[in-house]
């Protein structure tokens, strides 16, 4: 019954969120494909959302802030969302749940919005939407995944991914405090 429980949960939320309806203002992006950042970038210049922040902006994600914006074909106009902060560069997150964490530190200090809406792969979108939803808690995550929806069969179950989405179901249950990695500079200010 339990497993069927997971099976359910982790095929629900590798759903995307209905995008006829108005996303929220704010674009959550955990790294890794560059077509998840191209996406927050598209959404951003389309004022589909006011601003975005992007966890995981590393080398191991083969980014680096100083050349982001160069990276991404951004003009200067856009260049300057970065100062501005329209566009946030988190460098320090290197798993799910440091984006996660990462994430979670910078909406603590931000106005708290009622909804984000979380950029990533459709393979990826079941645990780190649990993450992030329970990193957040009680902000809603809109999903969002970036890359061709044609390519992904969400009735075929990975079982790698679905063994890391039980893992992650189980160990965000526990307090952020302990869940595994290393804590992003961005929350050391609290």
């Amino acid at each position: 019954m339990f497993l069927a429980f997971l099976l359910f949960t982790f095929m629900y939320r590798t759903n995307e969120y209905e995008t006829r309806v108005a996303l929220p203002p704010t674009a959550i992006v955990f790294t890794g494909d560059f077509d998840r950042i191209h996406l927050g970038l598209e959404l951003l210049v389309s004022e589909q959302v006011e601003r975005v922040f992007i966890t995981g902006v590393n080398g191991d994600a083969g980014l680096k802030t100083d050349r982001f914006a160069k990276q991404f074909g951004l003009n200067p106009d856009q260049a300057s969302w970065i100062t501005s902060g329209k566009i946030v560069l988190a460098p320090d997150a290197h798993t799910t749940f440091e984006n996660a964490l990462e994430a979670a530190c910078w909406l603590d200090n931000q106005r708290q919005p009622d909804a984000v809406t979380l950029i990533t792969s459709p393979e990826h979108m079941a645990r780190a939407s649990i993450a992030l939803q329970r990193g957040i808690a009680p902000v809603n995550v809109f999903r969002l995944a970036a890359g061709d929806p044609k390519n992904h069969d969400r009735f075929k179950i990975d079982l790698v991914e679905f063994s890391k989405f039980t893992a992650t179901w189980v160990v965000t249950l526990l307090p952020r405090a302990l869940w595994p990695g290393n804590k992003p500079r961005i929350c050391e200010n609290r």
